[in-house]
């Protein structure tokens, strides 16, 4: 929505919407102790759980049917003598899993699949010769695997800015093979079964484990397609390089990353300007958040640094033509303010042209966001088909505000604390400044603070990876920090994300 009031140029303040949805894309990160990280995602215990049951949900899918090579025995029966046994066609085409838990270690999360059962079938056939009479048969069998454990650690480090994965333990255990056989001698059931359980067991083992390296190894290529860097518009983008190792603790998972905003035209600027700030400080959850999935932030510089790239693009500019109470832009009613102005320009239509003169400072805290701004007021005169500036007022404004969530948007308020004006120079001669403030008052309560609550009130959808939805989100300030946390669930175009999971696994 768009004030009525508000004419702007290009660039102009129409980025706002945009920079504040940039700004809030950063809201699954937490303030870290390494001095080059500004955003980080901690996923707890219960977030694990949920990804664990994901993955492992989806690899069992993806594990069948599984196909598995034939295997040839020649085995010694006795009163028949040598026989050559064949298991071939051996598919695996049902795979449940009784239970799974998510450890974690110092370096590594340990995944533990166990009660699974599996069940596969196959054709077998021997033969053998008595005398110089070939005798062979053939037919069909069931087998049903139970008690298999499947265990794999897996370990996540930075490489290069990415998220490597890699395995580095993996075992599968059977504890039973049973083989139902179908037609055939009555002497084949025992013989075969000695034969075959072993190498159907080890088969078996080998197959799962296989499959399981497999997924892993295209699950770490597509970790590595993970961009660095994402283009939020032209003007901006945003740092996602991982500056350090994931930190495990007991509960929890840690993913730091930068998270600045940078310049499309000068990043390595925007980066080195916050590069020496150490953030080395506590992080205190509430009691609403310490039982969440995903606990996260945005450190007050990843503002800060945002604000930063879209000053320096020009993109804080406002052009004020038009007011609530529109006889403000007059001479007229600038004659006992400016005495001169009414003088040499009667009852002309006036405009303000707003322009930032430094970033803006945003400061968080335990109660509240607060932020200062400085800012030139050119006062111009309509003059017929002209526009002539006849003076430059510099206005210092602080204000500050709060968010809260609704449903899924983030949403909010702000007011103006105070503010102060200088002049800097004057073409009409002096400005009675106490009257001024009179005017700016209500061009600050009556424009610019109800621009901002309009775009705060509609409120700011949280991003969310496609297929998942956010539940029941939560969010407060802290020091120096504005803490987000929320459980995850399945949103309803899961179908799509599935599909895109199985064919990576």
């Amino acid at each position: 929505m768009t004030s009525p009031f508000l004419q702007p140029p290009v660039p102009s303040i129409s980025m706002a919407p945009l920079l504040l949805f940039s700004l809030l894309l950063l809201l699954f990160s937490n303030p870290t102790t390494c001095s080059e990280s500004h955003i980080s995602a901690i996923v707890s215990s219960k977030g694990i759980d949920f990804v664990k049951d994901l993955l492992v949900n989806e690899a069992v899918k993806t594990m069948t049917p599984l196909e598995l090579p034939d295997i040839q025995k020649t085995t010694k029966i006795p009163l028949v003598g040598y026989v050559t046994m064949v298991a071939s066609d051996l598919t695996l085409y049902e795979l449940n899993v009784t239970s799974s838990s998510a450890n974690l270690g110092d370096s590594g999360v340990e995944i533990v699949a166990s009660g699974v059962t599996a069940d596969m079938s196959m054709d077998w056939s021997y033969s053998y010769t008595v005398g110089w009479i070939k005798i062979s048969d053939k037919g069909n069998a069931s087998v049903r695997v139970e008690g298999m454990e499947v265990g794999l650690t897996m370990i996540m480090k930075s490489n290069n800015g990415s998220l490597e994965l890699t395995v580095s333990d993996l075992s599968c255990y059977i504890d039973k093979c049973i083989i139902s056989l179908n037609g055939g001698a009555s002497w084949l059931y025992q013989g075969f079964v000695n034969a075959f359980k072993n190498h159907i067991r080890s088969a078996v083992e080998k197959a799962i484990i296989q499959r399981v390296t497999d997924g892993s190894s295209k699950l770490n290529a597509l970790l590595q397609q993970v961009p660095k860097s994402i283009s939020l518009d032209h003007i901006s983008s945003l740092n996602l390089t991982l500056v350090s190792n994931p930190i495990y603790s007991d509960t929890s998972i840690e993913f730091d990353i930068n998270g600045l905003f940078n310049s499309s035209s000068r990043k390595e600027e925007a980066i080195n300007k916050w590069r020496n700030y150490n953030l080395n400080k506590m992080v205190h959850l509430s009691s609403g958040c310490k039982s969440k999935m995903v606990v996260a932030s945005i450190d007050e510089l990843v503002f800060n640094s945002a604000l930063q790239v879209y000053f320096q693009a020009g993109y804080m500019n406002l052009l004020v033509k038009r007011l609530p109470v529109q006889s403000i832009l007059n001479t007229a009613s600038w004659q006992y303010i400016v005495p001169q102005l009414y003088v040499m320009y009667p009852n002309d239509p006036m405009a303000l042209n707003i322009s930032i003169s430094s970033p803006p400072a945003v400061t968080v805290n335990e109660e509240k966001l607060s932020g200062t701004l400085y800012a030139d007021v050119i006062v111009d005169v309509m003059d017929g088909n002209n526009t002539v500036p006849v003076a430059c007022i510099q206005v210092e404004v602080a204000a500050s505000g709060n968010l809260t969530m609704s449903g899924d948007s983030i949403t909010g308020a702000v007011g103006l604390d105070d503010f102060a004006l200088t002049l800097k120079w004057s073409n009409v001669g002096n400005l009675y400044m106490p009257l001024a403030e009179g005017i700016f008052r209500v061009l600050l309560n009556d424009v610019l603070m109800p621009l901002a609550n309009i775009l705060l009130e509609v409120g700011i959808p949280l991003p969310a990876v496609h297929g998942f939805s956010l539940q029941d989100p939560y969010i407060y300030t802290s020091n120096s920090a504005l803490f987000f946390c929320s459980d995850i669930a399945f949103s309803n175009s899961t179908s799509i994300l599935l599909h895109t999971l199985r064919n990576v696994l």
